[in-house]
């Protein structure tokens, strides 16, 4: 029994999420098993992932209550404003997480147990077939993390104990303590800073900052991916929505930026204090004004745009976003070493940011200092955050 319970079936372990250490002999599995196998502690305890004493006294003496200010995050600010309150863990945990879905794929399942019309339980209990597999990715800890946290849950999410937990976490989501502003409040989450594109409304931000009642500021951040990628699909589309935002008719280079300019105001009223791009940036090429108002000009047309013009017109852009970052007094993030969309088939059927980017390996390094080594010189520099998914980097 006690072996079913800690080690499942073909040597899995199935039961509470802990440390196992072998002494030797025959392997057992309980503390007063002589055979070999001891439980050292639980999986999520108070020090989970604090390996030494420093560690240990730097977070319980000193962050452990402090706030929370995320200045990049997914949440859906209309949802925090209505706080919404989620019919069952599956549209929690699996109603848009690409990084669960990307691992699903990773095991197999099929796409209908993923983005597909499955039941939510069937979704839930193909999740919990994957997470014991996920062991070195901090998906599994984030899972049991979350368990542990917030709904005071101690064992492992596997096939044996889904069932359970289903009826156990949506039991406990019909509670009001389970709302989008209850868990926030719960985080002890400050500041969250929402991305954003430059032709949202930021209608539910407005909203929010005349809420009394909810103690969290919810800023947006600018993320001017669209404006960037001058070269992708929908360029033109996306030009008309940021022409009727920023009330202004888009024809020339100019007026661009004159568009983004007015936007980058209307954020800065709305709380918004930085910039969120991401992207693979390998190429740094100036241009003239008369250079990117001619590639411009052929985007506009819907003319195939040759590389060292996308180089010219995205290295451009930047440069000029960066100073006006820095004209309002902004920070600014590069999200570095992603590549977008590797499965295009997938992307048509299910559409962007649906577990289908990758982690990029070009080298980015020369491209980026003179980016920056530039605005240093013309004295438009920002506060800049840098960071990339790539570990080489």
């Amino acid at each position: 029994m006690h072996q079913d319970e800690c080690r499942g079936k073909a040597g899995k372990f199935y039961g509470s999420p802990a440390l196992l250490l072998e002494k030797g002999g025959a392997p057992g599995c309980c503390p007063e098993d002589q055979r070999g196998w001891i439980v050292l502690e639980p999986f999520i305890n108070d020090n989970f992932l604090l390996n030494s004493k420093t560690a240990q006294i730097l977070f319980h003496e000193y962050a452990r209550d402090m706030p929370i200010i995320d200045y990049h995050c997914h949440l859906d600010p209309k949802e925090i404003y209505e706080n919404k309150k989620y019919r069952n863990i599956t549209e929690l945990w699996l109603g848009s997480d690409h990084y669960k879905w990307r691992a699903m794929r990773g095991c197999g399942i099929e796409e209908k147990y993923i983005t597909g019309d499955a039941g939510d339980k069937e979704k839930f209990l193909k999740w919990s077939q994957t997470i014991p597999y996920c062991i070195g990715n901090p998906l599994y800890h984030w899972t049991h993390l979350e368990l542990k946290r917030y709904f005071d849950i101690s064992e492992a999410l596997n096939p044996s104990t889904a069932e359970k937990m289903w009826d156990e976490l949506n039991r406990k989501l019909q509670s009001d303590e389970f709302s989008a502003r209850s868990l926030i409040r719960k985080s002890n989450v400050k500041v969250i800073c929402t991305i954003d594109d430059p032709a949202d409304s930021l209608e539910y931000h407005l909203a929010l900052a005349k809420d009394k009642s909810f103690d969290t500021r919810v800023l947006p951040a600018f993320r001017p991916e669209r404006a960037v990628n001058i070269e992708k699909e929908g360029f033109n589309q996306w030009l008309r929505l940021l022409s009727k935002a920023a009330g202004l008719e888009i024809e020339t280079y100019n007026d661009f930026k004159q568009a983004l300019r007015q936007r980058i105001e209307f954020f800065h009223r709305a709380g918004c204090r930085l910039s969120d791009h991401g992207f693979d940036y390998s190429a740094y090429s100036e241009a003239t004004d008369d250079e990117l108002q001619g590639i411009f000009n052929k985007a506009i047309r819907h003319e195939l745009l040759k590389n060292e013009e996308i180089n010219k017109y995205r290295t451009g852009i930047l440069l000029f976003l960066a100073g006006e970052y820095r004209k309002m007094g902004w920070a600014m993030q590069f999200h570095l070493g992603t590549l977008k969309d590797v499965n295009q088939r997938r992307y048509g059927l299910i559409g962007p940011d649906s577990g289908f980017d990758a982690m990029g390996d070009s080298c980015i390094i020369g491209a980026l200092s003179k980016l920056l080594n530039k605005l240093d010189e013309n004295g438009q520099l920002p506060k800049t955050i840098l960071y990339s998914i790539n570990q080489k980097d």
